[in-house]
């Protein structure tokens, strides 16, 4: 069954005549380049070859399978004979004559889908349209009830859960509980296990319960004890999660995580490299209907500085393209470090097994060949990048807080500066260290300042937008880059967080302690390059910490 719905399909089948359209002026190029070649001029026969190429794979792309036959057997005609650099004979001119007249005549027969478009079609396409039907955000799907029949049993748990931004609701009753409609994956209930003792048929009707919301209702128990008993207890009455009072807030949000299946994953970044409007058109809102993200590239002269701004997860090229094909290109990215790694997919009408090899050799990593099905190209790019993915998590990832590393968020920040450069948008960029965190390792151990380090890195996490991006900088320092975003802003918000962060409750063996943090922000507006947008801020963080911590200090640019 195909994912793409009517509506897509519609659009899909609008540029397909939009493509039937323009054949008249593509065939009439076709044309003159032939009139060329067949008079003699070999210069121009590079020309002939890219102009049918891009017909023959765009009429592949939009159902014009005669038409793209006809385009695939001139074109290769024309390949051989580059490759052999002869002389083309009389009856190689005869066959391109003759295959040229067949391809006007299915032309004038594609023309005729023209007359399908209605007369309110609108054949402009946007490439970076926004997907629809987004799924709604984490701050509008956070709920978390806590059946509380002792009525302030978890008054300090909900104020640790809504630190970190959660709504909680309070259920004294199984009546209550029971009564809640819409349950569903991003819901969750946190009991006491004292309430399977205390409330007389508590663990059947809780287990009664989840199996009628067909298990979509989740139940962590917080207990006192650990013993055998009150565990089975629990997982009899349906229990997901069990934990020891008092609660470690940090692995809570995990275990909440996890079983709500809160974290979202980020949209899939396509970078598409091609020369015909038309193609690019067509398989970027292919992919953007799949809920990827795309951008665009029709001269491959553009395609570095694309790559440095965007850091696209994948590469989509064609093979022949004016001025630089494909596989010369995908060799020029494989030079540069910085994009070594990103996969590059050739996408092409070529059969040629040969071709295609060398194309790989040349530093791709996969050959689809025109016309591919929709469910397959999406299919083909999601399989690849979640691959990719996987390995560059490892490489890129602080692995105790899961946030950037030092290196890739210093390679950020210089990314976004050139964005900002080319939008004329705000970023601050904000430098956060935790005070005192020595005492915190000398007095409750290292296992407890690694909890310290995963809590303030959860916190920044939620409370954060997910478009802003932080870092673990190095130590107890972390950093966060904040898009789209002026200097009274970011210190509001990172007054929040720190407000917050000072007031979550901290466990080592049961003993609670507290941790603040300092905070220093700079604006691109005031200093406008990566390295001294960097120093600004760590210069405010070191008069925070100078003039007494637990503040944040905007950075003032210097006369």
């Amino acid at each position: 069954m195909s994912v793409l719905s009517l509506k897509i399909q519609q659009k899909l089948d609008m540029m397909s005549t939009k493509f039937a359209a323009l054949l008249p002026e593509r065939l009439e190029r076709i044309k003159e380049s032939a009139d060329r070649v067949l008079n003699g001029e070999r210069c121009g026969i590079q020309q002939f070859h890219l102009l049918v190429h891009k017909l023959g794979g765009a009429g592949a792309t939009f159902g014009f399978v005669a038409l793209s036959r006809i385009a695939k057997d001139i074109e290769h005609l024309l390949y051989s004979f580059i490759n052999a650099k002869g002389e083309l004979k009389s009856e190689d001119l005869e066959q391109i004559s003759t295959l040229l007249q067949e391809l006007e005549a299915q032309c004038e027969h594609g023309m005729k889908k023209v007359n399908t478009l209605s007369s309110d079609g609108d054949l402009e396409e946007t490439l970076l349209e926004p997907v629809e039907d987004k799924p709604p955000t984490d701050k509008e799907k956070k709920t978390i009830y806590l059946f509380d029949h002792k009525r302030g049993v978890f008054q300090d748990l909900k104020e640790q859960l809504e630190i970190f931004g959660f709504t909680t609701i309070d259920v004294t009753t199984f009546s209550e509980l029971e009564t809640i409609e819409g349950w569903n994956r991003n819901r969750l209930v946190i009991i006491d296990t004292t309430a399977l003792n205390e409330i007389e048929g508590a663990e059947i009707r809780l287990a009664t319960l989840k199996s009628a919301r067909k298990n979509r209702l989740k139940i962590v128990f917080i207990s006192e004890k650990n013993d055998f008993d009150i565990r089975l207890q629990a997982v009899r009455a349906g229990g997901d999660d069990f934990f020891i009072a008092p609660v470690e807030i940090g692995r809570l949000i995990d275990t909440i995580d996890k079983l709500t299946e809160r974290i979202e994953q980020e949209p899939y970044h396509v970078l598409v490299v091609d020369d015909d409007p038309e193609q690019v058109s067509y398989h970027a809102h292919v992919l953007q209907q799949a809920g990827m993200i795309t951008s665009v590239a029709t001269d491959p002269k553009h395609v570095v500085k694309v790559l440095v701004e965007s850091k696209p997860e994948i590469i989509l090229v064609d093979m022949y393209m004016p001025g630089c094909s494909g596989g010369e290109l995908a060799a020029i990215i494989r030079q540069q470090p910085a994009f070594v790694s990103i996969p590059i997919v050739f996408l092409s009408i070529e059969n040629s097994v040969d071709i295609q090899m060398d194309a790989i050799q040349s530093g791709g990593d996969d050959f689809l060949v025109k016309p591919i099905k929709e469910e397959h190209l999406i299919s083909s790019i999601s399989n690849r990048i979640e691959r990719t993915r996987g390995m560059r998590y490892l490489m890129e990832r602080d692995s105790l807080t899961g946030l950037l590393n030092h290196t890739n968020l210093k390679e950020q920040l210089s990314r976004e500066v050139l964005r900002s450069q080319r939008t004329n948008t705000e970023i601050c960029f904000a430098m956060i260290d935790v005070d005192l965190f020595k005492s915190v390792n000398d007095t409750y151990g290292h296992l407890t300042g690694d909890n310290v380090l995963k809590g303030l890195a959860r916190l920044l996490q939620e409370r954060l937008r997910k478009t802003d991006i932080i870092g673990r900088y190095g130590g107890e320092e972390f950093g966060a880059i904040l898009l789209n975003t002026n200097t009274e802003h970011a210190e509001r918000i990172m007054n929040e967080i720190r407000d917050n962060f000072s007031h979550m409750k901290q466990y080592s063996d049961s003993q609670e302690f507290h941790v603040a943090f300092s905070c220093g922000i700079a604006s691109y507006k005031d200093f406008g390059e990566p390295a001294e947008l960097n120093e600004a801020a760590d210069r405010a963080l070191y008069e925070a910490k100078e003039t007494g911590r637990n503040k944040v200090v905007v950075a003032k640019k210097q006369r």
